[in-house]
């Protein structure tokens, strides 16, 4: 039995981890309060003073799906209840394995370090932070970045990863921050993030060590605090070098915004009234006099009646074309699950194919369903009737005239670090096709268009992102988004 003290303090504890998941989850997209995200690692630790054994992961995990959890809402917005309750649940309860499991190994750590029993009293615990070396201390703070670090590489590569909400990623608002991810990526920006979080949190602890102030802390958080301010810097300097070195030739380009609803896609009896919806933007568009039009992920119908009238189009206006499609190996074509890949094309103005490139890096349960051929009754949970096979190889879009090299993405490949860094020096400019529909208007589409920005910070590269619903927009190489000038949109 618990006595009333005892129900007190849990209830307390109870509050302040559902209350640090949240203000956590604020500090993504699209609340973008960022500051949160320095408290976070801190008060993770906080967490589990006090407790004992088990106790320690079970508070930090109870934070940090209420993190997960909140952050990924927009997964229950997907028009297969069943698939988006249980992928909202499953994917909130598996992230929030990483940081919880990080906790536990930290205060692990600190009784090592101690030399103590896990008897979790937080009196002797502050008793021996406070008879550490400032040195000692930094060492700490800064293993315990490093732990965090890893973590995140491991929810970024298990299984398909899931780099979505690295703590460094939050950071994109801070511009000058933000362009340390040309040195080491989000990793290294979440490193500076944990390490000042921590140094800061140590240096509170330690403060009876030094005569009574409000600011005796400070001393912990010179080394942290320094490095971030160098690193920022540095990233005024970059994004200073990039207004400088932009270049003077430049090329229009029309991107095409539907908002088709996810469930007017999958209706093929109106497959060609949406071919129809987008014959009438991209005649709009075209008379921009544009390089080159591009239609979302999603919105091509593979039904129509006759292609025709947009290759007539592109000729009339000399346009280049890149849109989203099913491809089909036509070697399986007559088997009984013929070989199909989720592909970007690109068409000359003449409406001759010239390039074709296949996803790489498929949605679990939106392109595939894993294991399916031994439990079929997995099927149940996606309403997707096709089954893509991943491309191989990365391909590149030449535009002739402009000597211009686009390097396709596909939906959320551009989350994934290592794809965008397979762009070779030829390339010009990342190109991404997506479509957020499944999602509505919810924060999914600016948490991805974050992630994406970090990719033209680490290639250098700009990148010019079409979706059928979201961020249509392009960004420059500092990561900053810029909507177009001009978007044309069912809805308007």
């Amino acid at each position: 039995m618990f006595t009333a003290h005892q129900k007190h303090k849990l209830w307390l504890r109870l509050f302040a981890c559902i209350g640090l998941g949240l203000i956590w989850a604020f500090a993504f997209p699209k609340w973008n309060m960022v500051g949160f995200a320095w408290l976070t690692p801190a008060c993770l630790i906080v967490i589990g003073a006090g407790t004992q054994g088990k106790s320690v992961f079970g508070w930090a995990y109870l934070a940090s799906w209420t993190h997960a959890a909140t952050s990924l809402y927009w997964l229950l917005n997907m028009p297969h209840f069943t698939g988006a309750l249980a992928g909202w649940f499953s994917l909130s309860a598996y992230v929030a394995l990483f940081p919880a499991l990080w906790t536990a190994i930290c205060w692990h750590l600190i009784y090592q370090f101690k030399g103590t029993a896990h008897n979790g009293a937080p009196t002797d615990t502050l008793q021996w932070l406070r008879s550490r070396t400032l040195f000692e201390a930094q060492r700490l703070s800064i293993l315990g970045a490093v732990l965090w670090v890893g973590m995140e590489w491991i929810v970024s590569n298990l299984f398909t990863g899931f780099p979505w909400l690295l703590l460094g990623a939050s950071q994109l608002p801070y511009a000058p921050l933000a362009q340390t991810a040309a040195l080491g990526g989000v990793p290294m920006i979440s490193f500076i993030v944990v390490w000042t979080s921590l140094a800061t949190g140590i240096g509170i602890a330690r403060t009876k060590l030094r005569t009574p102030g409000p600011w005796t802390w400070l001393p912990d958080t010179i080394l942290p605090v320094g490095v971030t301010i160098a690193l920022c810097i540095y990233g005024y300097q970059r994004i200073q070098s990039i207004e400088d070195s932009r270049p003077k030739e430049t090329f229009k380009v029309a991107l095409i915004q539907p908002a088709f609803p996810q469930t007017l896609i999958w209706n093929s009896l109106e497959d060609q009234s949406r071919f129809e919806d987008l014959l009438g933007l991209s005649k709009a568009a075209l008379q921009l006099d544009v390089d080159l039009l591009v239609w979302p992920e999603g919105a091509f119908p593979g039904n129509i009646q006759s292609f025709k009238p947009m290759k007539d189009l592109l000729n009339q206006h000399q346009a280049w074309f890149c849109f989203n499609g099913t491809d089909v190996d036509f070697e399986t074509l007559n088997s009984d699950h013929p070989t199909t890949f989720n592909a970007a094309f690109f068409m000359n103005p003449s409406g001759q194919l010239r390039d074709t490139y296949h996803k790489r890096h498929l949605v679990m349960f939106g392109e595939y369903v894993p294991l399916h051929q031994w439990f079929p009754i997995l099927k149940i949970l996606t309403p997707i009737q096709h089954l893509f096979t991943a491309g191989k190889q990365a391909e590149a879009f030449h535009l002739p005239e402009q000597d211009i090299r686009l390097f396709p993405l596909i939906c959320f490949e551009d989350v994934m670090p290592h794809l965008s860094h397979q762009a070779t020096h030829e390339i010009d400019c990342l190109l991404n096709l997506t479509n957020d529909g499944w999602f509505k208007e919810s924060a999914a589409q600016f948490q991805h268009a974050g992630l994406a920005a970090f990719r033209s910070i680490e290639t250098g590269l700009p990148m010019i992102r079409c979706g059928n619903n979201g961020l249509t927009c392009w960004v420059d190489p500092a990561g900053r988004i810029n909507t177009p000038g001009s978007h044309l949109g069912s809805e308007d």
